[in-house]
C-alpha cells in the first residue's frame, strides 16, 4: 500500500512537470514574440518609380460610324444592288422601289409650274394702248347690252300688260252681252239654272227606277214578271233625260258663249306669256349685269390692280416650284443611296416586298458617332457601318466611371484575338447611367490608336484605363501599409528596431502606393510576412515583422 502511494506521487510529479513545460511553450508562442534579426525580416528600401492606378471594363467593338438606312417613301422593292458584307461608297445606289406614281407626280407638277409661269409672265407684261382700248370697249359694249336688256324687258312687260288689259276688257264686254241675251224666254244664267234643276230630277228618277227593282229587267218592262212601277219609272227617266239634253244644247248654242270662251282662253294664254316674259327679261338683265361686272373687273385688274395680280402670280409660281421640288425629291427617294462609306451589315427585305418609310434610330456612344452595343434587331431596311476604324464601347461600374476622364490612356485586349493588345484613349464618358438588373453602369468610348484586320464588329473588348499616374515618386508596397482610423502607417526599420511611422499617401496603384510625406528615399521598411509555427494543437499563422499598430479598425494594404 505504501509502495502504491509512492508510485502515485511520482506519476503526479511527472505530470506536473510536463504541464509546466507545455504551458511555458504555449506562453512563449502566444505571448513572447520571436526575436527578429535583420536577415529574418522582409525589408523594402524606399525608392522612386512610376505608380499607376487603373480600372477595367468589358464591352464590344463597334464601327466608328454606323447608319440605319431606310426609304423615305413607301413602295414595292424592284431591285437590291448590294449584298450583306459588301463594301459601299457614299452616294452609291443600294436599292430601288417602283417609281411610277412619283414619276407621274413630277410630270403633273411640271405642268402646273408651266401654267403658273405663263400666268406670271402675262401679269408682268405691260398692256399696250390697243389692249387697254379693247378692255374699255368691252366695258362699253357690256354696258350697252345691259341697257338694251333692261329696255327690252320693260317694253315686253308693257306690251304684255296692255294685251292682258285688252283681253280682260273684251271678256267683260262679251260676258255682259251674254248675260243680257234671252233665248226661249230665258237668259244664259236661266238656262244654266234649268239644267241644274233637270239634272237633279233625272238623278231622282234613276234612283227610283233602281229602288223599284227595275234594273234587272228590259224594255217594255211587262208586268209580270217586271214590277208594276217599272214602265212608268222608265218613262219618267226618259222624259228627264230629254229635258237635260235640251238644256245642254240650249246652253252650248246660246248666242255669245263661243265668244266668251274664246276671250277666256286668250286671256289665259296672254297671262302665261306675261309671266314668262318677266322671267326671261330678268334673266337677260342678270346676264348683262354679270357681263358688265366681268368687263369692269378685267379693266380694273389689268390697269389699276396689276401689282397685286403680279404678286399673286408670283406666289402661285413659288407654290408650284415647291410642289415640283417635293415631287422630284420623292422621285429621287425611290432609289436608296449610301449616306457613307462602309460595309453592309444587314438588309431587311427582298424584291417584290412592300417597304415603308423609316427613320434612323441608332443610339450613339458617348462622344462619338459609333453605335452603342445592342442585341435588339434594327427596324431599318439596311444597316451600314464604317468598319475601317473601330472603337471599343465599354460599360464601367459607377465607382470606376467616376474616375474616368477625357484622353486617359487605355490598353485594350480581345478575347477572340489572343496576345493582341492595342493602346487607345478615352473619348468620352456617358453622363447618363445604364441600369440593368439593378446594376448601374456608365458607357465610355475608347478610341483605338491602330487597326487590325483580325478585329470584327461585336467582338468582346477588355479595356484597362489608367485613371491616375505618378512618375518619379517615392513608393512603398501596398502590403507594407497599415491604416488605423484612416491614417496610413509603415514599420520603419532603423537601428535594429521597427518603428511605427505615419506617412502621407498619393496615388494608390495596383501594387505600390505613392508616399508624399513621412519617409525619405533609401529608408527601409518592414513588409509583414506570414510565419507558420507548429504547436501541439496543429499549425497557426501569425504576422511577423509587425512592430506596433495598436487600436481597433486596423486595415492592411494601401
Amino acid at each position: 500500500m505504501l509502495q502504491l502511494f509512492r508510485n502515485s506521487r511520482v506519476v503526479v510529479s511527472v505530470l506536473a512537470i510536463f504541464a509546466l513545460l507545455l504551458g511555458g511553450l504555449i506562453y512563449r508562442d502566444i505571448f513572447v514574440p520571436a526575436k527578429n534579426t535583420n536577415s529574418a525580416l522582409n525589408l523594402y528600401t524606399v525608392a522612386r518609380r512610376t505608380v499607376t492606378a487603373s480600372v477595367t471594363g468589358t464591352g464590344n467593338l463597334v464601327p466608328q460610324t454606323q447608319a440605319n438606312v431606310s426609304f423615305k417613301v413607301a413602295g414595292t422593292l424592284t431591285a437590291i444592288y448590294v449584298t450583306v458584307g459588301e463594301h459601299v461608297s457614299s452616294g452609291e445606289s443600294l436599292a430601288a422601289i417602283d417609281s411610277t406614281s412619283e414619276e407621274n407626280a413630277v410630270t403633273a407638277a411640271q405642268a402646273n409650274l408651266a401654267t403658273a409661269q405663263a400666268n406670271l409672265q402675262a401679269a408682268e407684261t405691260p398692256l399696250t394702248q390697243n389692249q387697254i382700248t379693247q378692255l374699255q370697249d368691252a366695258v362699253t359694249t357690256a354696258q350697252q347690252s345691259y341697257t338694251d336688256a333692261v329696255s327690252q324687258a320693260n317694253l315686253t312687260n308693257s306690251q304684255d300688260a296692255t294685251q292682258v288689259t285688252a283681253d280682260q276688257n273684251q271678256l267683260a264686254a262679251d260676258q255682259q252681252t251674254l248675260d243680257f241675251t234671252v233665248v226661249g224666254g230665258k237668259t244664259y244664267q236661266n238656262w244654266q239654272q234649268q239644267l241644274t234643276t233637270d239634272q237633279t230630277a233625272l238623278k231622282l228618277a234613276v234612283t227610283t227606277f233602281n229602288n223599284d227593282g227595275c234594273k234587272a229587267y228590259t224594255y217594255p218592262f211587262t208586268a209580270p214578271p217586271a214590277p208594276a212601277p217599272c214602265a212608268a219609272d222608265f218613262s219618267t227617266v226618259g222624259t228627264d233625260q230629254a229635258a237635260v239634253t235640251a238644256d245642254q244644247t240650249a246652253i252650248n248654242t246660246f248666242p255669245g258663249v263661243t265668244a266668251v270662251n274664246t276671250d277666256q282662253s286668250k286671256l289665259t294664254a296672254d297671262l302665261a306669256k306675261q309671266a314668262s316674259d318677266k322671267v326671261n327679261g330678268q334673266h337677260s338683265i342678270n346676264q348683262a349685269v354679270a357681263s358688265l361686272t366681268n368687263a369692269q373687273d378685267q379693266l380694273k385688274t389689268q390697269t389699276e390692280s396689276r401689282p397685286n395680280q403680279v404678286l399673286s402670280a408670283q406666289a402661285q409660281v413659288a407654290q408650284a416650284q415647291a410642289a415640283l421640288q417635293t415631287a422630284q425629291q420623292n422621285f429621287a427617294n425611290t432609289t436608296l443611296v449610301a449616306p457613307m462609306d462602309g460595309m453592309v451589315n444587314s438588309i431587311s427585305g427582298v424584291v417584290g416586298e412592300d417597304v415603308s418609310p423609316g427613320a434612323g434610330s441608332t443610339p450613339e456612344a458617348p462622344g462619338s458617332q459609333a453605335p452603342l452595343p445592342t442585341t435588339a434587331a434594327s427596324n431599318s431596311f439596311m444597316v451600314i457601318g464604317n468598319v475601317s476604324s473601330m472603337e471599343a464601347v465599354v460599360p464601367f461600374a459607377e465607382s470606376d466611371a467616376s474616375r474616368l476622364a477625357f484622353n486617359q490612356d487605355a490598353q485594350v485586349t480581345f478575347d477572340a484575338v489572343p496576345n493582341l493588345t492595342i493602346s487607345g484613349h478615352i473619348v468620352a464618358v456617358a453622363s447618363d447611367a445604364t441600369v440593368s438588373s439593378g446594376v448601374v453602369d456608365y458607357y465610355a468610348t475608347v478610341s483605338l490608336n491602330q487597326t487590325n484586320s483580325a478585329l470584327k464588329q461585336g467582338m468582346t473588348a477588355n479595356a484597362t484605363v489608367t485613371v491616375s499616374k505618378a512618375t518619379n515618386a517615392l513608393v512603398v508596397p501596398n502590403n507594407a501599409i497599415t491604416r488605423v482610423a484612416g491614417q496610413a502607417y509603415v514599420n520603419l526599420y532603423a537601428g535594429g528596431q521597427q518603428i511605427q511611422t505615419a506617412i502621407e499617401t498619393g496615388v494608390v496603384g495596383d501594387q505600390f502606393t505613392e508616399v508624399t510625406g513621412g519617409l525619405n528615399e533609401g529608408a527601409q521598411i518592414v513588409i509583414p510576412t506570414v510565419r507558420l509555427s507548429t504547436t501541439t494543437g496543429g499549425t497557426r499563422g501569425t504576422f511577423g515583422g509587425g512592430g506596433g499598430g495598436g487600436g481597433g479598425g486596423v486595415r492592411l494594404g494601401g
